[in-house]
């Protein structure tokens, strides 16, 4: 019998979904007729179908021709109606009602893009099941294919997988304008490390070649604009010459502006002097160091400000010839500053303002202006929350899911780990709920409840509980060892490098050695001094952390910082951070027109490889390094 009992159930079923829920008004239901192909004057006066009128016809068709891939089909227009019209939980008891009745392969692929567009946001499910759900589909209809590389594009964006996302999105419709300019965002975003695997998407050498380009030549805008014309007739017939990115077709604006007077505003004076006067013996040295490569006539003159004790408009009328500025140092006087200067004023500041500032300078100057990502006021900040952000990003890529962060009360390291929960929440929303774990928090106020801590989220001390319980009932003595949970897989520590030496070996004594995995354990430079103590590298072992190139080995300035050794001797290690911050300060004026204009471009200073971001902030990328062996190695890329 074709008509089963089950179906006429769904047909109930449905019904009741439909007209008990409330949320659909009653339609009259349509006629069933035969299909046919219709003409266009008939498709223009047909009136739109709702999803409930689709599912009537549905159970109308299985009563009338007990066709089920007629009925299946068109239970599959309904379900997608439902979710078109925002209504994902009646799409969703369609398709569990489909899901053993499809036979024909076109309607099992329609019924598994479906899934994924219901379960695209769904914890329990995460991006590699959705992924590998589309991979399974192999559809010859260019409509199904394009949905199906469109959804892959989203999932591989959420794993930070770039160039595969770009790849598959360009598969789903590379002449798309809006498709051309996110896959060029995205293969902007991959890493030295994917790129070095881009040949197996073949939709991208187009775009890495044009990456590649800017990168090498970026700091030479005559040598850019050159090379520039020559991929435009290489490639002239592709999506991507033919949909040229914007900032590339103005490189005029790379020209550096002049920076014949700069004036460096900085607290020289007052509590804060020891850190002003170390960020200005910075930009001395570069200063020196660039005058000495100069003639005369290219030298910039160079004026310091005290900014203890100074109102803002008096900061603003030290600065009113100048060509750039270079601070303040203290937000209170960036946000103070910033609204107070012209369109004429160009300024680096060394921390950022509260909120994003709007374009300086009147509407008219603001029209005349470049577009905001080419901006007069860029924002240098050493802000511990990016290191924060940054930490987790490593963490996650190594392929960690269990961290336990370690946190003092302190204001400064709660700041940091709640940069790093907000970054974690970002990169695990890709994964399902059963791959990942909530990072488990300790937060302590000294060495003791420090100690404690950290033995409780390990299950250390639940282990020793354990032991005693069994020793009790035992007449002869045990010989035993408390065991830590098997989930944790990295440690992240937001303390003080004298705290970092106390954690460190805490850490190492209570993981288990039976299990033969070491968990490693990460920090920030906050918790690094170089000088601490004669032993602590020792105590340190197996650390990994994130610093400036200028303070770890192989320093890309031996020169200078030779110098800097023969002059400070015992400077310390905070205060060495400030000094290569002053010197990054200083060279990157020339060269923050390219930056600004061009956001694939890093240049590689003495705290990290520095890029413009499209909020004009300053980014830093630090590199990774690890105790071994009581020494510190920088880790490759």
């Amino acid at each position: 019998m074709r008509r089963s009992y089950p179906w006429l159930l769904f047909g109930l079923s449905v019904t009741l979904l439909l007209y008990g829920c409330g949320s659909t008004a009653p339609t009259t239901r349509a006629p069933v007729t035969t299909p046919v192909k219709q003409t266009p004057t008939e498709d223009v006066d047909k009136t739109p179908l709702t999803p409930a009128m689709i599912v009537a016809n549905a159970q109308d068709l299985w009563q009338e021709t007990g066709d089920k891939n007629l009925r299946n089909g068109a239970l599959l227009d309904a379900a997608e109606a439902f979710l078109a019209s925002g209504e994902p939980a009646k799409a969703s008891q369609i398709t569990y009602m489909l899901r053993d009745q499809l036979q024909q392969p076109a309607q099992q692929n329609r019924y598994q893009l479906l899934l994924v567009e219901l379960y695209g946001n769904d914890p329990r499910v995460g991006s590699a099941q959705r992924l590998e759900l589309l991979q399974s589909i192999n559809a010859s209809d260019p409509v199904v294919t394009a949905r199906k590389f469109a959804l892959m594009a989203v999932e591989h964006a959420r794993l930070g997988q770039w160039l595969a996302a770009a790849n598959a999105l360009l598969m789903s419709d590379e002449t798309t304008p809006e498709h051309i300019a996110q896959a060029w965002q995205w293969v902007n975003q991959a890493t030295p490390g994917q790129l070095q695997n881009s040949a197996r998407f073949t939709k991208l050498p187009a775009y890495v070649s044009l990456r590649q380009l800017i990168l090498e030549h970026g700091f030479e805008p005559e040598m850019l604009k050159q090379q520039l014309s020559q991929y435009q007739r290489v490639f002239r017939n592709h999506p991507l010459v033919t949909h040229w990115p914007d900032n590339l077709s103005n490189l005029a604006q790379l020209t550096p502006t002049s920076r014949a007077t700069i004036v460096v505003m900085l607290p020289l004076s007052g509590r804060l002097q020891v850190t002003g006067s170390a960020i200005k013996e910075g930009i001395l040295a570069a200063y020196f160091n660039d005058a000495s490569a100069m003639n005369a006539t290219q030298i910039p003159e160079l004026q310091f400000v005290d900014t203890n004790g100074v109102s803002a408009d008096e900061l603003v009328a030290a600065a009113a010839d100048a060509d750039w500025i270079i601070g303040p140092l203290l937000k209170e006087n960036v946000d103070a500053v910033l609204p107070k200067l012209s369109g004429q004023h160009r300024i680096l500041t060394l921390n950022r303002p509260e909120t994003a500032m709007p374009a300086i300078g009147d509407t008219e100057q603001a029209e005349e202006r470049l577009p905001a990502s080419f901006s007069s006021q860029v924002y240098y900040a050493l802000a511990p929350e990016d290191e924060a952000s940054q930490l987790a990003e490593r963490v996650f890529a190594q392929g960690r899911r269990s961290p336990v962060l370690v946190a003092s009360e302190n204001t400064l390291h709660q700041r940091m780990q709640d940069a790093f929960l907000s970054r974690w929440q970002q990169l695990t929303s890709g994964l399902a709920a059963s791959q990942h774990s909530a990072p488990t928090l300790v937060t302590y106020s000294d060495n003791n409840t420090l100690r404690e801590g950290i033995l409780e989220a390990l299950d250390v001390a639940q282990s020793k509980e354990r032991i005693k319980e069994i020793q009790s009932f035992a007449d002869n003595e045990l010989y035993n060892m408390s065991r830590n949970r098997r989930d944790i897989d990295a440690v992240v520590v937001f303390t003080s490098p004298e705290q970092t030496e106390l954690v460190n070996p805490v850490i190492e004594a209570s993981i288990s050695p039976f299990g033969g995995v070491t968990v490693p354990v990460f920090a920030t430079s906050r918790s690094i001094d170089y000088a601490q103590s004669r032993n602590q590298w020792r105590d340190l072992e197996n650390l990994h952390f994130l610093d400036m190139p200028w303070v770890l080995p192989d320093n890309p300035a031996k020169t200078l910082a030779a110098q800097a050794e023969a002059l400070w001797p015992q400077r310390p290690t905070p205060l060495q951070r400030l000094f290569a911050f002053g010197v990054d300060a200083y060279n990157l004026l020339p060269r923050l027109n390219s930056m600004a204009w061009l956001p694939q471009l890093q240049y590689q200073g003495l705290t990290g490889a520095l890029s413009v971001n499209q909020n004009n902030e300053i980014v830093r990328s630090l590199p990774e390094a690890v105790v071994t062996q009581e020494r510190v190695q920088v880790l490759a890329e």
